[in-house]
């Protein structure tokens, strides 16, 4: 009897160990069949990504190739017509003011209206911020003729924001242009006294770092990143003097670049003027005191693949490649994919500086006419007054129209920037790089740009 028990115990087990080795089969086979299934799905995304990249890309290189053929030859037409166009004033050329003269009296001082305030690019609640702050000083300006402190920062807003220039704003604010000259110099020299340090403040604290780099890996995903930076090339006059060929930029037009600092926002964190267009960026970078203010920038680190890594500025191949300053790889036949892919992500970081200083001088029209409003050695003054009031408009949420990127005559239509490529890269600039592109291949969809 106990012989037969154990045969019975026997074959129970062994029919356990048969369900038990058909189910781990069974949940083998289940697991398999879903990781190809994830794997499809992954594979079929990064395929219907890549695609769209490329096209994306296609779509941009047409655009970027037409507009710049279209730029070029409005450059070329304005310029052929500058050198047949008679010696003529000034005030001889000037064109009928489209806005009523009755809208913009001298002696007002009333608030001015929302119609009036269109003009000079901001809203009614920036207006008064910026009011508060420079009565004081407006006021007690031994400036002539006496004007209200509000007419001065008016009329100083109107020529900033349209690009008129002083004959025809004192025309329309019924002035001589001798007035609206000084409401210009006199406001742009108080902005810059009261409110750089409040509004453009760098280097920044650890606190205001840490809150850059969550905001640009929320945007992009690449980590310790907290700012872009770019340049600009702002037109100025040409001058006739020994030193005028240093502002001769590379594409022949005379030029003082801005070199900026911005956040994920597009707020500037750091600006720097006073390099003429000749300068290329790496020698304009190492000249400036943003070099220095990284070199010496006490952040929290982070590791990243087992290596410490800075916080970050990202720019494009105009500068040199650095410790905190990731640049795109070069485009080769030989990049990886993962190389590629990385480039996308960087490129999409870099796009708050493109779309900042599109609006800035979509909203400012003055800094793209610069050459006809003012001297060159009082453009740093402006260009630095209108990013001032950019951060102020962003941070009072004054709104943005589109229509302020069209160009609408032909002074709004901005000169091609120049561009080149930097050479000049560090071993550890190359292997932070290569350790941000290893953390997004591992971490994110794969974008091949195969163009």
């Amino acid at each position: 009897m106990s012989f037969e028990m154990e045969a019975d115990m026997v074959s129970n087990r062994a029919i356990v160990e048969i369900v038990n080795e058909y189910r781990t089969m069974l949940q083998q086979q289940i697991a398999l069949h879903l990781k190809r299934q994830r794997d499809h799905i992954v594979r079929m995304r990064r395929r219907f990504l890549s695609k769209l990249a490329r096209r994306l890309h296609r779509n941009y290189i047409l655009y970027d190739r037409h507009r710049r053929s279209l730029l070029s030859d409005v450059s070329f037409l304005n310029m052929r017509r500058r050198e047949v166009q008679p010696a003529t004033s000034r005030s001889s050329l000037q064109q009928p003011v489209p806005e009523q003269l009755h809208l913009f009296p001298a002696s007002s001082e009333l608030e001015f209206t929302e119609e009036q305030l269109v003009r000079f690019r901001i809203n009614h609640a920036t207006f008064q911020c910026l009011y508060d702050q420079l009565e004081h000083e407006l006021e007690d300006a031994d400036c002539e003729p006496a004007m209200t402190a509000r007419m001065r920062m008016g009329v100083a807003l109107y020529v900033l924001g349209t690009g008129k220039d002083f004959e025809s704003a004192a025309t329309l604010f019924h002035l001589h242009s001798r007035a609206v000259r000084a409401s210009v110099h006199l406001f742009c020299s108080v902005v810059n006294k009261l409110l750089r340090d409040r509004q453009i403040d760098f280097p920044l604290s650890r606190k205001h770092i840490r809150c850059g780099v969550k905001e640009f890996e929320e945007l992009v995903g690449i980590p310790q990143v907290f700012g872009a930076i770019g340049c600009l090339h702002i037109p100025v006059e040409r001058g006739t003097d020994k030193d005028a060929a240093k502002y001769i930029n590379s594409k022949g037009w005379s030029s003082i670049i801005l070199q900026a600092i911005v956040d994920s926002r597009g707020r500037f964190l750091d600006v720097s003027c006073e390099h003429p267009g000749n300068t290329n960026a790496a020698d304009m970078l190492i000249q400036s005191s943003i070099y220095q203010r990284m070199e010496q920038l006490d952040g929290p680190c982070q590791k990243i693949d087992k290596i410490s890594v800075l916080p970050l500025l990202l720019s494009d191949g105009k500068y040199p490649l650095l410790p905190w300053l990731i640049t795109p790889y070069p485009t080769t036949a030989q990049m990886t994919p993962a190389e590629r892919s990385f480039n996308v992500y960087a490129a999409k970081g870099r796009a708050c500086i493109v779309r900042t200083f599109e609006r800035l001088v979509g909203r400012w029209k003055a800094l793209n006419r610069c050459s006809t409003i003012v001297a060159a050695s009082y453009v740093p003054e402006i260009i630095l007054t209108c990013c001032i009031l950019h951060n102020i408009a962003e941070q009072n949420g004054s709104p943005y129209k589109d229509a302020w990127s069209e160009c609408h005559n032909e002074e709004d239509v901005a000169p091609e920037q120049p561009h080149w490529e930097c050479q000049i890269t560090s071993m550890d600039g190359e292997e932070v790089r290569n350790r941000l592109s290893k953390f997004m291949h591992e971490r994110f969809p794969l974008i091949v740009d195969d163009d």
